[in-house]
């Protein structure tokens, strides 16, 4: 019984210490930041050892994991949570979308993507449009074949059309086709540039929009510009699970002086 509350007491204190980190890393703090999420991860394992097997400390205990690049620890705790037969329909679902998010970031894309459709199956919100809609960017890097990541990205785009995510996923997927179509290349390379414009108003500290962007301007030879983008650039909180690295966006910077 001790055990027990005191399992309670530690997550309930993880959670708050979690939510902190986020508001550290929305502020442009983010060694700040990284100190909160390592302390919030510390007590989510202990309160995880001591029986708390609530699903909400479980998927931020979870998320913290992945962001920390600790995927195997991730994935086994999910496999562990899949056990509970008391999770409700709601829990399954963002187990499945952790899970699907876990193999994305083992290389495993098809069976994130299946894992992803399983979890649509239950209910299509924001959170399945962004993450699927990145996972079919990623399978048409992989394939060279763009017809599913339009058509899904489209009705990303149709369910929320201001959805930074989502306008990141298409300025990304525009990129890759001007890439692969020399006739088409202009065309599409200004679609994504729209996209990309739309996305960093909607979220200007998006790590994503503002490395493709940045990357766009230094290209077309607008430096002034592409500077201008990076300067926010060392008060972004970097996550194993964002696929701009610090090292990345650095390099950009050094390209443009």
């Amino acid at each position: 019984m001790f055990d027990a509350a005191r399992a309670a007491v530690i997550g309930n204190k993880a959670y708050r210490t979690h939510v902190d980190a986020n508001k550290l890393a929305s502020e442009g703090k983010p060694a700040e930041a990284g100190a909160k999420y390592a302390e919030a991860l510390c007590m989510y394992g202990e309160a995880y050892r001591l029986g708390n097997v609530a699903p909400n400390i479980q998927q931020g205990y979870t998320l913290l994991l992945l962001r920390e690049g600790r995927f195997d620890e991730a994935k086994a705790l999910l496999e562990r949570q899949a056990k509970n037969k008391a999770l409700s329909k709601d829990d399954w679902f963002q187990l499945r979308l952790q899970y699907a998010i876990c193999l994305w970031c083992a290389g495993d894309l098809d069976r994130a993507l299946e894992t992803m459709g399983r979890a649509a199956q239950y209910k299509m919100n924001g959170s399945i449009y962004s993450t699927m809609g990145m996972f079919w960017v990623d399978k048409a890097r992989q394939t060279g074949e763009f017809e599913e990541a339009l058509k899904f990205n489209k009705e990303a785009l149709d369910y929320d059309d201001e959805d930074a995510a989502t306008l990141d996923n298409m300025g990304q997927l525009y990129e890759v086709m001007a890439a692969s179509d020399a006739e088409k290349a202009a065309e599409y390379r200004a679609e994504a540039l729209k996209f990309y414009e739309k996305a960093h108003a909607q979220k200007p500290r998006q790590i994503t929009t503002l490395y493709y962007l940045a990357r766009m301007c230094h290209q077309d030879g607008d430096d002034a510009r592409a500077r201008e983008l990076l300067t926010i650039k060392d008060t972004l909180y970097f996550s194993h699970i964002c696929p701009v690295t610090k090292e990345m966006m650095d390099e950009l910077a050094r390209e443009v002086g």
